[in-house]
């Protein structure tokens, strides 16, 4: 139940009762000040209620042993009984709202079982249409490249620069394209788009891209990157 649907008594019934928690160390003359914040340690369990509650649970036993000793006359006796009660007192009302903390209402709610035909295969979204149209493009592009690279050559694939009809799903060739190219299509920086088609053009272009890994100074991770996208016609100086 929230706390707003209770009766005016029973809020009445749970302010008194409070009240009087928190007088316990002033009620029990001073013999159980140690109860609220041991009773706060055992609702959070933290580092922070044991330290309070360990002094006044001494101070407890103390002013009980030494009245009992017959010990309690003293300047002492009455400075122990004063501190552990206005701790006491302290703590309670520290402790009042975690000691008396309700938990929030709960509501359970049966368990959500979507309908399948209100829920669109992933397969079904344009966007995924359209990148598993292009991983097929960039698949029968590398066909031909492998079977017939003149043709590769004549439909300019891997070739952005170039005038083409041809959709061949974005390939980047690295052996015949410009810096400035390699750098826009892949997204490379200048400076190592340059770096490479300086290597690339001393060696006469590369083989397989295992080449490329070994010889090119590209970073791995950049090659690892656009590996889905990068292809090897046979090079051709320019």
């Amino acid at each position: 139940m929230n706390r707003r649907d209770d009766s005016f008594g029973e809020r009445l019934g749970h302010g008194i009762g409070q009240a009087l928690w928190v007088l316990i160390p002033l009620l029990s003359l001073t013999s159980l000040a140690w109860l609220p914040a041991t009773q706060a340690w055992w609702r959070t369990r933290s580092a922070g209620w044991a330290s309070v509650a360990l002094p006044l649970l001494l101070g407890s036993g103390g002013i009980v042993a030494l009245f009992a000793a017959g010990e309690d006359d003293g300047a002492a006796f009455g400075l122990l009984i004063v501190g552990t009660l206005v701790g006491g007192l302290a703590a309670a009302l520290k402790a009042r709202p975690v000691v008396f903390a309700r938990p929030e209402e709960t509501v359970e709610l049966p368990p959500y079982e979507p309908d399948p035909a209100a829920v669109p295969e992933a397969a079904d979204h344009p966007a995924v249409r359209e990148i598993l149209a292009g991983r097929e493009r960039r698949r029968q592009a590398r066909e031909i490249v492998a079977r017939d690279p003149a043709m590769a050559h004549e439909l300019g694939i891997g070739r952005p620069d170039a005038d083409r009809d041809y959709d061949d799903g974005g390939l980047v060739d690295l052996n015949n394209l410009g810096a400035g190219d390699l750098a826009t299509a892949l997204g490379w920086a200048r400076e190592t788009a340059e770096a490479f088609v300086v290597a690339r053009d001393l060696r006469g272009g590369y083989a397989t891209t295992d080449e490329v890994a070994a010889l090119s100074g590209l970073e791995p991770a950049l090659l690892d990157r656009d590996a889905e996208r990068v292809v090897l016609l046979p090079y051709r100086a320019t």
